[in-house]
């Protein structure tokens, strides 16, 4: 079983490593340190009921209606759109919009982009139910548990490192001049990731 422990751990970590919108959100608010341990649960905690949705036979659902997934994509990428042109604001006013501002940006803010980022990203649901899921209907009944597992403590590790690993840089990344360039990376990324969303779901 411990093998297929690691098999789960193994594909997860594959999935989420590469750098998309959700890992520069967790990673931004660990340099914030705002409610980033929060962050980092909320999206392992995700991951675990999407994993689980999808080997336990959640991609039926996608096969079935299509439209979901189109629907999911196109709002997630004007949400990304929009969550790029905060924090490209941000950059030119020195940290001083929503996205930046420690008061203005409490903890329901940073919940509702937590929601955002995971429900409205389609690529969650492509890793966790489709992938994942897909390759779990090889397994044992038996086996099922130990992937889910596997690929559950991939999602904890990866988050609560991209957390405190933010955390430990603050000190350097979190002065003005720094946030402005990490608010200006991050508002080309997500624009660049809203293009790339709106071709794949609508083009490819």
């Amino acid at each position: 079983m411990l093998s297929t422990y690691f098999t789960g751990l193994t594909l997860m970590a594959t999935l989420i490593m590469p750098i998309g919108m959700q890992n520069a959100f967790v990673l931004n608010q660990g340099i914030k340190r705002q409610y980033h341990l929060f962050v980092a649960s909320f999206c392992s905690i995700a991951d675990a009921v999407f994993m689980s949705a999808g080997v336990w036979g959640g991609a039926k659902v996608f096969n079935a209606y299509p439209w979901l997934l189109t629907s999911i994509g196109v709002i997630g990428s004007v949400f990304m759109a929009y969550y790029g042109f905060l924090c490209f604001k941000s950059a030119f006013k020195g940290g001083n919009n929503l996205t930046t501002d420690h008061k203005n940006r409490g903890f329901k803010a940073i919940l509702i982009a937590c929601c955002a980022f995971t429900i409205l990203n389609p690529h969650v649901y492509i890793d966790t139910i489709v992938i994942l899921g897909g390759f779990a209907a090889n397994l044992t009944a038996d086996q099922r548990p130990w992937f889910v597992l596997g690929g559950v403590s991939a999602s904890f590790i990866w988050f609560f490192a991209l957390a405190l690993l933010g955390q430990k840089l603050a000190p350097i990344l979190s002065k003005p001049k720094s946030q402005q360039v990490i608010d200006l990376v991050i508002a080309i990324l997500m624009w660049v990731l809203a293009a790339y969303l709106l071709y794949y779901v609508l083009i490819k």
